[in-house]
């Protein structure tokens, strides 16, 4: 393979499903007074126990705002398995004959090692390098993520990278990718501490090739953290973005309460 096609080295961590539904309301309208109140019961109970699972990973239900859908559910599990196991606990849930699908997104947490790029194709010290890189506390974060207590508000996005003829991403040098991402990752580090992300790798899993899930205390912070992130030549030259998901984190019960009242 031609330097200029290689593709960078990358760590990869945990399995990741994001389910995105909209809510039947008006076929829950329909439902007599003791189903609704079994169906909610039900739907709580299954929420509960799959967010608070003392396993590794996580899950955790999001209320949306002004989106195409109305919910999403975000599961990162140590490997596949566990991810189809969680979204066929769900998928046999009654309220499952309510929600419609709006979009499903798995991908695995991903950290993009652009910066071994620097020493060259022949470097004698680049295992060693890799294995450094998966051991420091940055990538087990990246890799392992938690999802932080006083960030309640999500944003979720797919997005690619182009392949036009004009701005083909890639058929860059991998150094010079490599200088791009370097660019683009110090406009995200500026919101440390006001936004946390989530990057995970979607190729040959999804249509999307990456999916990014942003948790912040001010929403605003979301306007303004893509906004300077879209004017960086990363993304200005070279990114597709689809949809954006915003919302914010909720308990099952209160979920099930307020979403299946009818």
């Amino acid at each position: 393979m031609e330097p200029s096609a290689l593709p960078p080295e990358t760590l990869e961590g945990w399995y990741a499903l994001h389910q995105l539904y909209t809510v039947d309301r008006r076929a829950l309208r329909s439902l007599a007074p003791n189903t609704a109140r079994d169906l909610r019961c039900t739907t709580a109970d299954t929420l509960r126990a799959i967010t608070h699972d003392e396993g590794e990973g996580w899950s955790a239900v999001v209320s949306l705002t002004g989106s195409t859908a109305d919910v999403l559910f975000m599961h990162f599990r140590p490997t596949l398995d566990e991810v189809r196991d969680v979204q066929r606990c769900l998928d046999r849930l009654p309220v499952m004959d309510f929600l419609r699908p709006a979009m499903y997104f798995l991908s695995v947490t991903e950290l993009g090692l652009y910066q071994l790029a620097a020493h060259g194709n022949d470097d004698p010290q680049h295992e060693a390098r890799i294995r450094a890189e998966r051991e420091s506390p940055h990538t087990l974060r990246r890799l392992y993520p938690t999802p932080p207590a006083d960030m309640p508000y999500v944003s979720f996005y797919p997005m690619s990278k182009r392949r036009d003829a004009a701005q083909n991403w890639y058929t860059l040098p991998l150094p010079e990718r490599s200088k791009l991402m370097h660019s683009h990752g110090l406009t995200g580090r500026r919101y440390a501490g006001r936004v946390m992300q989530i990057i995970t790798g979607a190729i040959g899993l999804d249509r999307w090739e990456w999916g990014v899930t942003l948790f912040a205390k001010d929403p605003v912070d979301f306007k303004k953290l893509v906004t300077e992130m879209r004017f960086d030549e990363a993304s200005a030259k070279y990114a597709e973005f689809g949809d954006f998901y915003v919302g914010r984190l909720i308990e099952p019960d209160a979920w099930a309460e307020e979403t299946l009242a009818g």
